[in-house]
């Protein structure tokens, strides 16, 4: 019998391909204006335009390469489960650790990760990657297909780590609302400054910031449905 029927295969959340896509796009088009507005210095505001102009460029490039290479660990990183391995692929290479070589299995609760390890190799798991469903299956058979004595970090995981294992809805916590306010009154202050001619990057600070704060309150939202369609659909442990 053909045991890939029996391998499961686990991608990163869409989310992160739209966010890649997203932050790449914006990052080329207020890269491209901002570097232009710059060299350009239409209104004299920039002492050095063209060191600024560079500036701009290479701030831009990196986070565009940055959103490039989400898309592409979109696309090429997984984590594949069969009846005896673990099978772990990455940007660039493959791991692959059999559930008998498994000398130690770590579960680190503050950054969601699990780390695992054989006498040759090791990588980590992390959970936070995938939907809320596929963590908990990813979880409940690492937990149940490797020997007790071999893992370490499980109580403190399963305390710290407790909405995982939550099917109620949880509240919207303010330190998020806080986290708006205060991009807001940022931007606020940089916008007043460029309203009172103080030069128009104050005005391109400002814009990315709301941009930014756009973005987040996207993202939030985006992970919100996803937690209450996954979550209605998780039968209590």
């Amino acid at each position: 019998m053909n045991d890939t029927q029996f391998t499961k295969c686990y991608r990163l959340r869409r989310d992160y391909l739209y966010l890649g896509i997203l932050g790449s796009i914006l990052c080329l088009i207020f890269g491209t204006g901002f570097s232009l507005a710059a060299f350009w210095n239409l209104d004299g505001s920039f002492r050095y335009p063209v060191p600024t102009a560079i500036f701009i460029v290479v701030f831009f490039s990196f986070f565009m390469l940055l959103g490039i290479w989400v898309i592409l660990a979109y696309y090429r990183e997984r984590l594949e489960i069969s009846r005896d391995a673990l099978i772990k692929h990455d940007v660039f290479h493959v791991t692959e650790i059999a559930f008998d070589e498994i000398t130690q299995l770590q579960w680190f609760s503050l950054s969601g990760a699990i780390l695992v390890e054989s006498r040759f190799q090791k990588f980590k798991i992390h959970i936070d990657n995938f939907q809320k469903v596929e963590q908990i299956e990813i979880t409940d058979c690492l937990r149940n297909s490797v020997e007790y004595d071999l893992q370490e970090g499980w109580d403190k995981y399963r305390r710290l780590k407790s909405s995982l294992f939550e099917t109620t809805d949880q509240p919207v916590k303010p330190i998020r609302f806080l986290s708006v306010i205060l991009v807001l009154i940022f931007a606020g202050v940089f916008f007043i400054a460029w309203w009172f001619d103080r030069g128009v990057h104050y005005l391109v600070i400002s814009l990315i910031s709301l941009i930014n704060l756009v973005v987040a309150i996207w993202w939030f939202s985006r992970f919100r449905k996803e937690h209450l369609k996954t979550s209605s659909s998780v039968k209590p442990q």
